[in-house]
């Protein structure tokens, strides 16, 4: 199978109604992992879904992302999410993660400058849904970051 195959995998069974299909999601993503190709985020990204059945089978995808993604996280995620339906709820989780560590927090800003402008559209739009339901916690965190991009 080729990572193709494995992305069409995730993506059929990312709402884990059935053992089965937990079983071959699971062994979808050891497969991509892996290759240990940060750039295989994207297609991990594929196996996302708000609406799944097992969230504890997908946060391990969320573990598996963050392990493969080590420092350009960000960056490989907002290029896997953003043409992925349903898996908004999964960006915030995401972007919670990276505003509650200091040294994830300040690469944001930079990897925001590198994205396509469609990519920096859905990670700027997540940071302003965070913000509106979260600006007492996370408010000031988010206002530096859109201060940094815009320099």
């Amino acid at each position: 199978m080729d990572i193709r195959d494995m992305e069409n995998i995730l993506y059929n069974t990312r709402k884990l109604s059935t053992e089965n299909d937990v079983k071959l999601y699971e062994e979808a993503i050891a497969k991509i992992c892996s290759y240990n190709k940060p750039e295989y985020i994207v297609n991990l990204c594929k196996g996302f879904y708000d609406d799944t059945e097992d969230y504890e089978v997908m946060f391990g995808l969320v573990h598996a992302v963050e392990y493969l993604g080590r420092d350009d996280c960000l960056y490989w995620i907002s290029l896997g999410l953003v043409d992925v339906d349903d898996t908004r709820e999964w960006g915030k989780i995401f972007m919670y993660g990276l505003l509650n560590n200091r040294k994830t927090l300040n690469k944001i800003p930079v990897d925001i400058k590198r994205l396509p402008p469609k990519n920096k559209e859905y990670i700027v739009a997540l940071l302003e849904g965070i913000k509106k339901e979260k600006g007492d916690r996370f408010g000031e965190r988010i206002d530096a970051i859109f201060k940094k991009i815009c320099e």
